[in-house]
């Protein structure tokens, strides 16, 4: 009863999950089909009652009658509220209420003309003619009530599809703020990492060890596919972000040789475990701006991942001098990139997530970092 598109393609995507036809969501067919059930309901009723009052059968043709002329006037009604739609609300008011009393005369007049001919032999005639116009004025005013209710559901239907629009509207909003969100914070990568890089690079050409350059651009440059190819706002296992991470890591392997040590502590059941991808990156990279490239002796990253109760925990831990006081996230390159680190989760995961800055006793800081456990599906895991 509504001419109100539907929301988007999703809603025809679950249609076509289930098996329905593409002519199932085609507003014509939904409004008649609705116009169907409706009126049939209203005839069904009437010939119940006129079943159980004991009325001869050819009442039940001047009831099919009144069911017919009443859907087509109210298709016709119909029209006269799309003509009005976008007109003001008082007019709307206005129309709905003209429009449904002038619908419910012609009705009553269709549905006295099918009573007098299919049923007028068994009507007491006397009885009707001395009700004149008092009569079909009561019957008009009844008429009047299914009209008017038969416009309450028209209105209402429509404005909830409106507001299924609408919703999926600003779903959609969100959904595309919330993608774009990602991608910018995903693609807030540090420029000093490429930048001490290049220079390494560079030195090396200069040094003419073309071998170990050569290297060093092979996996840079394998390093920025994965991290511009992957889809900022899709989740990876942790084995493939481990993964990233020994690339970017052998990177700096060139640069640090064995000033950087780097041990990896990842549980089987975590392997599979659901996080944004490179997540860890911006840590490792901190840890080895702070902690490594800052000592002549160099120093030591661990990666620990695990999965409690439900939970996935993941440590970056370094040796390093710890954060200096009145450290702030958020501010300097450091705490941009742990800032980064907690906007992409909470885009992800919203509250259910944590991140906190520990200092190790004997000297480094511990990133911890925790969020619910999922599947593919984004469904919670089997608690280990």
């Amino acid at each position: 009863m509504t001419d109100i598109p539907l929301p988007d393609k999703r809603l025809l995507s679950r249609m076509a999950w289930l098996g329905l036809p593409d002519y199932l969501h085609k507003q014509s067919f939904q409004f008649w089909a609705l116009q169907g059930i409706g009126w049939g309901g209203w005839a069904a009723s009437w010939m119940a009652s006129a079943f159980y009052w004991g009325m001869q059968p050819a009442y039940n043709l001047a009831v099919l009658t009144g069911m017919l002329t009443g859907m087509l006037l109210t298709a016709g009604l119909r029209e006269i509220y799309q003509a009005v739609w976008n007109h003001p609300a008082w007019l709307r008011v206005l129309c709905g209420l003209a429009g449904s009393y002038v619908i419910a005369a012609l009705w009553q007049v269709s549905k006295n003309v099918a009573l007098f001919e299919f049923y007028g032999p068994l009507l007491d005639m006397d009885r009707v003619l001395a009700q004149g116009w008092t009569g079909y004025f009561r019957g008009t005013l009844s008429s009047f009530y299914i009209i008017l209710c038969w416009s309450g559901l028209y209105f209402g239907l429509k404005y909830y599809r409106m507001l299924l629009v609408e919703r999926d509207r600003a779903l959609s909003a969100m959904a595309n703020a919330r993608e774009a969100q990602l991608r910018m914070l995903r693609y807030q990568l540090n420029p000093h990492f490429l930048f001490n890089t290049l220079n390494a690079i560079s030195t090396l050409i200069l040094e003419q060890d073309s071998r170990k350059a050569d290297l060093m651009v092979n996996r840079l440059s394998s390093f920025l596919r994965y991290s511009l190819d992957n889809d900022p706002s899709q989740l990876v296992p942790l084995e493939q972000e481990v993964a990233a991470l020994k690339m970017y890591l052998d990177i700096e392997q060139a640069r640090f040789e064995d000033r950087l040590q780097v041990s990896f502590e990842i549980d089987d059941a975590a392997r599979r475990a659901l996080l944004p991808g490179l997540l860890l990156q911006p840590l490792v990279e901190n840890a080895v701006k702070y902690a490594v490239a800052r000592s002549e002796t160099g120093g030591r990253i661990v990666i620990r991942g695990r999965i409690r109760d439900g939970w996935v925990e993941l440590e970056v831990e370094d040796d390093g001098p710890g954060l200096p006081s009145g450290f702030e996230i958020g501010v300097g390159s450091r705490g941009v990139g742990l800032a980064n680190i907690r906007d992409r989760l909470e885009q992800v995961h919203g509250n259910r997530q944590e991140m906190r800055l520990q200092t190790v006793p004997s000297g480094g800081l511990k990133v911890f970092i925790r969020m619910p456990a999922t599947d593919a599906e984004g469904r919670p895991e089997v608690k280990r």
